[in-house]
């Protein structure tokens, strides 16, 4: 009797161990995100009449995958201070956005009454997806490894808090890592953006409330692969996407 114990205790220690090597997933390729920040010129037009504009644009085959115009609503004051809004463009390779950023050339938005700054580029991790409304509500941290933490255990533990969440609440909020890799401050002081965008506003803020409630994802008190500083919250606005 003894030896079937021991033989189940090792069974079952084995097949657990298997089950977590399992969770333990290699960071997905992710997609290519070009991101410039933008000012509306002059007084004559605001940003929901820019944003009409740049629906009406004609978008051909060299245009990114899908275009977001984001607005900040609670970021930093030096954001605030020295732009209106942020374009996010989506490609699925660098190749890809080489070539049709040199076919398409670099004036498709002139016609905006806009002035964007230096573009810079991340590659965009999706740690779970969602479908997304054309308008929705969107939350910014800048997040740094710590205990020797890296990207691989960083996207392991949020992918494991994003499938509590909906496990415990039902609230799938998208959650994204943007890892920098062309252009931007060249000695920034964050290893990743954690981005959470929700279906629509309702769902992020549901989401927000779960936390300002007590609820905490983790089943265990393992000590954490990152720490990030404190959200900025934007309104993101699909202006295109090409046909899938």
């Amino acid at each position: 009797m003894k030896k079937v114990t021991l033989l189940i205790t090792f069974i079952s220690f084995w097949m657990g161990a298997l089950a977590l090597h399992a969770q333990d997933m290699d960071i997905p390729p992710g997609s290519v995100m070009r991101m410039t920040n933008c000012s509306i010129v002059g007084d004559r037009l605001n940003f929901s009449e820019i944003l009409e504009r740049a629906r009406a644009l004609e978008f051909d085959e060299n245009a990114p995958n899908i275009v977001f115009f984001r607005r900040p609503i609670y970021a930093s004051p030096e954001y605030h201070q020295n732009y209106d809004f942020q374009i996010a463009q989506y490609y699925s390779s660098f190749n890809e956005m080489r070539e049709r950023r040199s076919a398409s050339g670099n004036n498709a938005y002139g016609r905006l009454s806009i002035s964007c700054g230096p573009g810079y580029v991340a590659t965009n991790v999706i740690i779970n997806q969602d479908d997304l409304e054309d308008q929705s509500l969107m939350t910014t941290r800048r997040c740094t490894f710590m205990n020797g933490g890296d990207r691989r255990s960083a996207f392991n533990r949020l992918r494991q808090a994003s499938d509590n969440i909906a496990a415990d609440s039902g609230n799938t909020t998208m959650a994204q890592m943007w890892i920098p890799s062309l252009g931007g401050p060249m000695n920034q002081s964050f290893d990743f953006v954690f981005a959470l965008v929700g279906t629509n506003g309702e769902e992020l803020m549901q989401r927000m409330d779960l936390f300002r409630e007590g609820y905490r994802p983790f089943r265990t008190n393992s000590g954490g692969a990152f720490s990030c500083d404190r959200s900025s919250l934007w309104s993101t606005n699909r202006v295109y996407q090409a046909d899938q």
